[in-house]
């Protein structure tokens, strides 16, 4: 698939005062200032390309801040598109977005889903530990900084979302209650998604 720059953007990138990417928006872009990407050629996207081939449209160290939303679940290598993310990104540049969480039972009806995501999935991409509970982090050679981790808790039906309101309320009272509740609670109380914010170094 070839990259189809709509507007002629990327030749400007150096000229714009903040560079920010929102990836895989489909039919609704949530930043209002971003460059869009996706696949599908929609009306407010900016740029077509398949990122699943990274950003070889895109120059080292040019992007502040790269927004998704349940877009990193799609990836076919989440490892692979990590490493272009921070590539891409400035130092101190973030990445901010949500993921499905593992628990959420809507997460496996979509064949189109390739990753699974906890607290800790983001722990393999920073040298620091940022729960109690370390994790391998030598697999790879980025090292972001975990600003943000947030379990979220949602439902379609609003008794039920006001219950799991609460529940949001407790569980993220601490990063101890955080890993209390994946490690006993999540198989009883599943989540529906985790917010993010991780910084490159």
């Amino acid at each position: 698939m070839t990259v189809t720059d709509k507007h002629n953007i990327i030749p400007t990138l150096n000229n714009r005062e903040k560079v920010i990417l929102e990836l895989g928006c489909g039919q609704q872009k949530q930043i209002k200032n971003a460059i869009t990407i996706d696949m599908i050629d929609l009306p407010h996207i900016d740029i077509i390309a398949d990122l699943n081939k990274g950003f070889s449209f895109l120059p080292d160290n040019s992007v502040d801040e790269i927004y998704s939303f349940h877009f990193l679940e799609h990836i076919d290598s989440l490892e692979f598109f990590m490493k272009e993310i921070y590539r891409i990104l400035k130092k101190g540049g973030k990445k901010i977005g949500k993921v499905p969480h593992f628990s959420n039972p809507y997460f496996y009806s979509d064949y189109t889903h390739h990753h699974f995501f906890g607290l800790y999935t983001f722990s393999y991409f920073s040298k620091d530990n940022y729960y109690k509970r370390g994790v391998p982090n030598f697999y790879n050679t980025e090292d972001f900084k975990i600003n943000k981790m947030k379990i979220c808790f949602k439902s379609p039906f609003i008794v039920r979302n006001y219950i799991k309101m609460i529940w949001q309320i407790i569980f993220n009272s601490s990063k101890y209650m955080q890993e209390w509740y994946e490690g006993s609670f999540c198989y009883m109380i599943p989540a529906y998604e985790i917010e993010f914010e991780i910084e490159k170094k």
